[in-house]
């Protein structure tokens, strides 16, 4: 599917003005699904209308195997690398520091799960201008961005889909 661009002129960190319109994620539908499910790739559980991780939850489910199974939106959204977000990062920094920054992302990533079990990343990429990273939430490629942009300072430019939730995120340090 062929996703516009929209690019962000306002940095003062705020993406949220173009967020006046309700914007689409194919994944998540509208109808709700039947309750307790259980996502059998990440054990995310399906309950009260929203997407979680419990681990005490998840046992008691399991012995009692009242539950169905199906997997999130997000590890749909990697089964089809359909990614919501991009984030390109470039320069002669990121190959000089390469690990430092992949263990940065990671970590993102484990905060951002710990509210959001949908929020993951899909891959972490060596390219030849540096590193690119899937994210199956545009929230999460912002989070990352974010993070780079505070830790490391460097340039950024965000540009979003007309229409669906969907961000390209390029970072540049030399």
């Amino acid at each position: 599917m062929p996703r516009g661009r929209m690019t962000d002129v306002d940095h003062t960190g705020r993406f949220d003005k173009y967020r006046e319109e309700k914007l689409h994620d194919p994944y998540i539908t509208e109808k709700a699904l039947k309750e307790p499910t259980i996502c059998p790739v990440c054990s995310a559980i399906y309950h009260k209308k929203r997407w979680q991780f419990d681990k005490k939850m998840l046992a008691e489910l399991k012995l009692s195997k009242k539950y169905t199974s199906q997997k999130c939106p997000a590890d749909r959204k990697i089964e089809d690398n359909y990614p919501m977000g991009i984030i390109n990062l470039s320069g002669s920094f990121v190959a000089e520091h390469r690990d430092e920054l992949v263990n940065l992302i990671k970590s993102e990533e484990r905060h951002a799960l710990e509210k959001n079990p949908l929020e993951k990343i899909m891959s972490i990429k060596t390219t030849k201008d540096g590193i690119q990273v899937e994210t199956t939430s545009e929230t999460l490629a912002l989070r990352i961005g974010r993070i780079l942009t505070r830790a490391y300072k460097g340039k950024h430019e965000y540009s979003f889909s007309y229409g669906d939730k969907y961000v390209t995120i390029e970072w540049r340090r030399d």
